[in-house]
């Protein structure tokens, strides 16, 4: 069994045609493909990437994610929120309503009735399982970090020790969790099971600029884990920004050509 998984599209159409290519390109073919959210808000083609998802919806099973959410209405900003969240929110308040906008109705309501996560089970034991979410089992908003080590590496910090993650997970059973959200490729082992992030289509957050997605193998016994790195045209995505012209668009441009 061969499962692709990719997650947080973020309206970049050039990084989304570019990684579903990759996966019709290889050769052992899949027995599913799962995008895992964030499907359209803060990229120039929202509504292109949601019309690919949907023609292919008998084969590209979808979740939902934060973002995803945000298109039916944002989370109420906490009465004690300072000047700079304020201002945060204020932004991509504007970004959501552009989107908004842009996604004809049939559309936002295929995002508002996407499911909140995708079992796949290779045998009759849960334990087994590859259980796929956006961010963590109990919410699209709480961040899953990488393993310590990593944490250090990219934040100078360690942010989540293992036992935070009792909370957040629980007494869920499944042999590999796959998620994306921080748009970080990392496999954290914790408590016998390990923690997938498939990392992100769109805006990298390891500093690689490639699209990228896992591939997971069940070979009888146990889960082998792949992360793909795609390469697509960062111009193209660029140009889409400069002909839309979403709310932000110029420092979008600017990030794209810096990179």
């Amino acid at each position: 069994m061969r499962i692709a998984v990719f997650s947080d599209v973020h309206g970049n159409l050039s990084g989304l045609d570019a990684v579903l290519a990759d996966i019709d390109a290889q050769e052992a073919g899949f027995d599913e493909i799962v995008f895992a959210g964030d499907l359209c808000v803060f990229g120039p083609r929202p509504d292109a990437c949601v019309a690919r998802l949907r023609e292919r919806e008998a084969e590209i099973a979808s979740i939902y994610g934060n973002a995803d959410k945000w298109i039916s209405g944002l989370p109420l900003l906490a009465e004690d929120a300072d000047a700079e969240e304020r201002l945060r929110w204020e932004r991509v308040s504007n970004v959501v309503d552009w989107t908004r906008e842009v996604l004809p109705p049939m559309d936002r309501a295929w995002l508002d009735e996407l499911p909140f996560h995708r079992r796949i089970s290779p045998t009759v034991n849960p334990r087994d399982d590859l259980f796929i979410v956006h961010a963590n089992p109990n919410n699209v908003d709480d961040v899953i970090y990488p393993d310590t080590a990593l944490q250090k590496e990219l934040f100078g910090e360690v942010r989540q020790k293992d036992d935070a993650l009792d909370a957040m997970i629980g007494d869920l059973v499944f042999s590999v969790l796959a998620f994306g959200h921080l748009h970080v490729p990392s496999v954290r082992r914790w408590r016998g099971v390990r923690l997938v992030n498939v990392a992100s289509v769109s805006r990298p957050g390891d500093g690689d600029t490639r699209a990228k997605y896992a591939i997971f193998t069940w070979d009888g016994t146990s889960w082998a884990v792949e992360h793909r790195y795609v390469e697509y045209d960062l111009e193209a995505e660029a140009a889409a920004y400069e002909q839309r012209q979403p709310p932000g668009w110029e420092k979008e441009v600017e990030s794209l050509r810096q990179r």
